[in-house]
């Protein structure tokens, strides 16, 4: 449904037409932010800034703070704007539209005239309004949740509820029963406690902005304290990483944040393809946001070994799962030197120009090392199986390292 026919479907558009023909003036509905709601067909009344905001669907910013040099935003009852000629603005009267103490915007009319009895039609009319938004408001949140809780039964334990949900996409045609899905699994990692607002309420707010932009209709969001969770349907999937890069985006400057991290499950199909590709995505943003280094944005094939050891149980992972080379290493490293030698050169597939480049030493100073290295370790760091397991091991001691970090 568009923007236009949702108005209409919910009747704004004929309460504001009603009106305007009774009047035989043009009518503007504003949000509190100054965002046109609806306007009614012109009569000729206006000025060039009402012109402005109906073919911009917003207030010019002049005229905002004109509107708050006059407080509008406090008002409860109808009052009249003065005009502005520096501005070319024409006076307005101003009838806040309000329902149950809630704010939702304000009516205006170009006070070229207006009588006491035309403001009360207004005022009435203001009223209607009111209780038209806040019904689109209950409405909108009922549906939110309802798709809120589509995601979470998509992505459950249990595959009763994972194949209902699935079936009630299909069923109201939100989805297509052969549709692939994708999921990003958002991790806000918070910085401090104390910063106004919540990393939830920014999610929410980041998530709505989804659901309203290019990506509306396919997708669905989940949102729990600073993580959440996105799922893309059909020909959206292909989209995982701009989708990531703008949420990014909106969340990197929100209060209290220091990282935002988003993990990228591959595209799947099948009856459980949501939960699929939710864990996958899920294990990414959880290694991202252990290991900084990895960085913000990425999918399971970034993870390299990390993708191993992440998929063993939490209480399996300890040091004693590394190799006894290792261990003999870590014993007579006393300055760790070796082992961070060892796992650059083993990040590099052993290449020794770029190890060497990455470390910042001589060529020279790395083949002392790494001779140093298979004389403690025993090891032939050209065996590669060998190699295989002291990589496993120095990528479990990163872990095991990141894990025991606080914060």
């Amino acid at each position: 449904m568009t923007h236009a026919a949702g108005r209409a479907a919910d009747g704004l558009q004929q309460v504001v037409d009603r009106l305007a023909s009774r009047l035989g003036r043009s009518v503007a509905v504003d949000d509190t932010h100054g965002h046109l709601v609806v306007a009614s067909r012109h009569f000729g009344d206006e000025d060039p800034l009402r012109v402005h905001a109906v073919l911009q669907r917003s207030s010019d910013a002049r005229v905002l703070e004109h509107f708050a040099a006059h407080d509008i935003y406090r008002w409860t009852t109808p009052g009249r704007i003065p005009a502005s000629p520096d501005l070319a603005f024409k006076a307005r009267v101003c009838c806040p539209v309000r329902t149950y103490g809630i704010p939702f915007g304000h009516l205006f009319l170009i006070d070229d005239g207006v009588e006491d009895r035309e403001i009360e039609l207004a005022a009435a009319a203001a009223s209607e309004i009111g209780r038209l938004l806040h019904r689109r408001l209950v409405l909108h949140e009922q549906d939110h949740d309802r798709r809120e809780a589509l995601a979470r039964d998509l992505v459950s334990v249990e595959p009763q509820t994972r194949a209902a949900a699935r079936q009630a996409l299909v069923d109201e045609q939100l989805i297509d029963s052969v549709d692939p899905v994708a999921a990003l699994a958002v991790h806000l990692v918070v910085a401090t406690s104390d910063a106004p607002g919540s990393p939830e309420t920014a999610l929410r707010v980041a998530f709505e902005r989804l659901t309203r932009g290019r990506y509306a209709g396919r997708l669905l969001t989940l949102a729990t304290g600073p993580r959440g969770a996105v799922l893309l349907f059909g020909d959206a999937t292909g989209q995982s990483r701009d989708v990531a890069d703008e949420l990014v985006a909106d969340l990197d400057r929100t209060d209290g944040v220091s990282r935002v991290v988003v993990g990228l499950g591959g595209p799947d199909a099948g009856p459980d393809a949501p939960r699929r590709s939710h864990d996958e995505a899920r294990l990414v943003a959880d290694a991202a946001t252990l290991l900084p280094s990895l960085g913000d944005v990425l999918d399971h094939e970034d993870l390299g070994v990390y993708a191993v050891l992440l998929a063993l149980p939490r209480h399996a992972l300890t040091p004693d799962l590394y190799p006894e080379p290792l261990r003999r290493l870590l014993e007579q490293d006393a300055h760790d030197s070796l082992a961070a030698t060892l796992e650059t050169y083993l990040d590099c597939g052993g290449d020794a120009t770029r190890t060497s480049t990455e470390l910042r030493i001589h060529r020279s100073t790395l083949y002392y090392r790494l001779g140093r290295i298979e004389t403690i370790t025993g090891v032939d760091l050209g065996d590669g199986s060998r190699r295989l397991a002291l990589h496993l091991g120095v990528k479990l001691r990163r872990l095991l390292e990141a894990r025991d970090t606080p914060g």
